[in-house]
């Protein structure tokens, strides 16, 4: 191991945080309802409708997940304390404290949206304008997360505390994120194809994550 590292039991939590995370993201992204078309309000309050537990269900674990990533890119920041490496951490660090705010809320909203789907043709007029500033929001918030994921990347990739591997990619797929689905679903109408590559690229986030967060376990078990 690098002679800068010295393992602690908040590395311990943030290998946890990280593998929660991951794993919570995957399973209520997959678990929550979409409408076929991302442009039609209406599909969206129905696919709500059908089953508004599960719905809820499925956004409040997205939310849990985001928070347990939260923790554990927090002792990822903390544990590069100088040089540039901490610089790009730290950045990256806030950008994703300020984005989980963004998802929570995107998250809160579309639990709106589920009670008003509840109520039938009365909750629709109230339901579909909740859906598109959801829609909206989480076009913002995935530009600023994934943009703070690279921030993140850039600084792993410059310390000596974690595999370079690691860093560069995490910088090479926050960018490629941004770039392809956040700032396009910012300026243009969304499409079942967006969706899709979004979707690829989240679950390669969630996959990095998993390692990442399996690596900080095994190595602080070594450490012990």
């Amino acid at each position: 191991m690098p002679e800068t590292y010295k393992g602690d039991v908040l590395q311990r939590i943030a290998g946890v945080g990280l593998i929660v995370g991951a794993i919570l993201t995957v399973v209520f992204n997959i678990l929550a309802p979409r409408a076929d078309d991302p442009t039609n309000s209406a599909q969206a309050m129905a696919a709500l409708a059908k089953n508004p537990g599960l719905a809820k269900l499925a956004f409040l674990g997205l939310a849990v997940g985001i928070w347990s990533l939260v923790i554990g890119f927090a002792d990822i920041y903390r544990s590069m304390p100088t040089g540039a490496a901490s610089v790009w951490a730290r950045l990256g660090f806030y950008g994703v404290l300020v984005s989980a705010g963004l998802f929570t809320t995107t998250f809160a909203l579309q639990i709106g949206a589920t009670f008003a789907a509840e109520k039938g043709a009365a909750g629709v007029a109230i339901g579909e304008p909740i859906v598109f500033a959801a829609r909206s929001l989480f076009a913002l918030t995935i530009t600023a997360w994934w943009l703070a994921l690279a921030f993140v990347g850039l600084g792993m990739a410059l310390s000596t505390v974690y595999p370079k591997w690691a860093g560069w990619a995490l910088l090479i797929l926050g960018a490629v994120t941004v770039i392809v689905s956040g700032i396009p679903s910012v300026f243009s109408t969304p499409t079942r194809s967006q969706d899709l590559v979004f979707a690829a690229l989240a679950l390669l986030s969630s996959l990095w994550t998993l390692v990442i967060g399996l690596w900080i376990t095994r190595r602080e078990m070594k450490a012990m």
